[in-house]
């Protein structure tokens, strides 16, 4: 066993991770800073493995926090922490650049290019780059960044004199009392155990994604676990079952089906639910394609030629006629040749993606134990931020990264602030002994179940729509059993070597993830933005938060009105 000690250690060394140490570490540059990443810093997380494109305010800030509220967050957003978002998201942006060596897609002036969701193809430029309309539908815009951006991210870092670990994942908290005392990390090829003491943790692991489609498979929740496990706080768990559309020749995604999604009698049951304010896909659209095929109307087919977004991403993704990112156009090449070459058909399903990220925050991103700080995809939905969907994308394509470089950003600074005016806490023994014993067990214990083999069954339970979507307390109740059934049954997996024994940490995360979704998915009795239930389809006159904390071997589940006397926006 290792034993290391530190000031501030940030968990993950993604995006959210490497902003919150570089705030901290500017904030005390005296302070001693560890990131510990279960893969490679630099390199690991879902931040360079998606469009590379940022959520970017235009104009006043305010109009964004009215528009999210009315037409996406649905008056269940903390409005105080979605104006904050709002407010400093393009200062935020401008020190991603600083970090990155300039990394950011810039005009020749010297501005960041732009281009709005739903942007058209006016004309063509004389260096061949296309030029675009900018409607004037959304009160924000996107920008870019080239994919390979983590790495001089991580330069940054070393020269501030963060330090690094790497193949080392956190599997679970220790406590001085109430505090935040430390942390227990294996190393992810030899088993070795690594102990961590430090004064606070700011935990960036990523959200919750159950491993269903591959650009999103870095995000197990396993962050989410260990904070349950020591007893923070959760909120808007009910809100992790985003999907997009896929075709199952290839499992990549497709933006803009609803447009153009026909049932097998070909008849457009998808474009109604585009009208209006229509930020992006719509929960609706995936309901109304649950019901046509328990109707017999599939399979459900999309025609990729009435898609009013092929404009905008044929021109910014795998091409150069907007940005100039090799990186990118390569990765996103090679993804639309494998789409291509290998799609047979125009069916279309809904593939789930989760995001579940429930972890509650305060405004500075401080959770509910003294000492643990957040930033990214685990804090997203507890922040209250986004309201009634899951986010990220949240209905606002490049919230992603925008959310994870903002909200490290405002949390380092606050991290550091809490270490200097706090004292090392003890290192209990006996906890080490507890962490070890629980994750240790699938090697010890005998167990016969393999890890491949068990997660297509936490799958059939967390991927289908009348479970996720199209809700029922029939159906929630059935898969709140089945998850019963897989806790006792997730007791004789089998471990032979690190690798399977971080599967089986993984597979405990999902059980826990899966448990606090369909659980507060019970409470929310309406109908609410991404939230749908067949039995209870009108929403209710009260905003209320679902929050959840642990109770012994249980999940205590409360509802929490929010403080609408204080909120600008009222609920129409």
């Amino acid at each position: 066993m290792a034993k290391i000690t530190t000031d501030l250690l940030v968990i993950g060394g993604s995006l959210a991770g490497l902003a919150a140490a570089i705030t901290a570490k500017e904030a005390n540059p005296d302070m001693e800073v560890t990131i510990v990443e279960k893969y490679t810093c630099g390199y690991a997380g879902k931040a360079n493995r998606g469009g590379g494109v940022i959520d970017m305010m235009v104009g006043d800030p305010e109009d964004y926090v009215q528009y999210h509220v009315h037409h996406i967050g649905e008056y269940l957003n903390n409005q105080d922490a979605l104006r904050q978002y709002a407010t400093n998201l393009n200062h935020s942006i401008d020190i991603l650049d600083k970090w990155t060596g300039g990394k950011m897609q810039k005009n020749p002036d010297g501005s960041y290019i732009t281009l709005k969701w739903l942007s058209r193809v006016t004309g063509e430029k004389e260096d061949g780059k296309y030029t675009f309309d900018e409607p004037e539908n959304l009160p924000w815009t996107l920008t870019a960044i080239e994919l390979d951006f983590l790495p001089p991210m991580k330069k940054y870092a070393q020269k501030a004199g963060i330090k690094f670990i790497d193949r080392t994942g956190i599997v679970d908290f220790l406590k001085d009392g109430e505090r935040i005392s430390g942390a227990v990390g294996y190393n992810i090829d030899t088993e070795e155990q690594t102990v961590f003491a430090c004064k606070a943790i700011v935990l960036a692991s990523g959200g919750q994604n159950y491993r269903i489609m591959p650009m999103w498979s870095p995000g197990r929740g396993e962050g989410t676990a260990a904070a349950w496990r020591a007893g923070a706080k959760m909120s808007n768990c009910e809100f992790a079952s985003f999907y997009n559309w896929i075709s199952l020749d290839h499992y990549e995604s497709s933006m803009g089906v609803e447009f153009c999604l026909y049932n097998d009698k070909g008849e457009n049951v998808g474009k109604v639910y585009t009208e209006g304010a229509h930020p992006d896909i719509d929960a609706r659209s995936l309901a109304e394609c649950y019901k046509q095929v328990m109707a017999g109307n599939g399979p459900m087919h999309y025609h990729a030629a009435e898609n009013p977004l092929m404009d905008y991403l044929g021109s910014v993704l795998g091409c150069t006629r907007v940005y100039d990112r090799p990186y990118a156009d390569d990765f996103w090449g090679r993804l639309f040749f494998n789409a291509m070459t290998q799609q047979t058909n125009d069916h279309i399903v809904p593939g789930l993606i989760g995001e579940c990220s429930p972890l509650w925050v305060d405004l500075n991103f401080a959770t509910s134990i003294p000492g643990l700080y957040a930033a990214g995809d685990v804090c997203y939905g507890g922040s209250g931020t986004a309201g009634a969907v899951p986010p990220p994308p949240g209905r606002v394509r490049g919230s992603g990264l925008a959310f994870a470089q903002y909200s490290g950003c405002m949390c380092g600074p606050n991290a550091a602030a809490y270490v200097a005016g706090a004292t090392q806490g003890a290192i209990d023994e006996a906890q080490v002994a507890a962490v070890d014993e629980r994750f240790m067990a699938p090697k010890r214990n005998g167990g016969t179940i393999k890890v491949m083999d068990f997660l297509p069954e936490i799958h059939k339970v967390v991927q289908p729509l009348g479970n996720s979507i199209w809700r029922s307390e029939e159906r929630i109740n059935k898969a709140i059993e089945r998850i019963e059934e897989l806790k006792v049954k997730s007791k004789d997996l089998v471990a032979d070597d690190a690798h399977t024994l971080f599967g089986c940490n993984e597979i405990q995360s999902m059980l826990i993830s899966a448990e606090l979704f369909f659980r507060t998915s019970l409470q929310r009795e309406e109908s609410r933005g991404w939230f749908l239930r067949e039995d209870y389809q009108e929403r209710s006159d009260k905003p209320e938060w679902i929050v959840v904390q642990k109770d012994g071997d249980g999940m205590c589940i409360t509802k929490e009105p929010l403080p609408m006397d204080t909120y600008k926006y009222q609920q129409q």
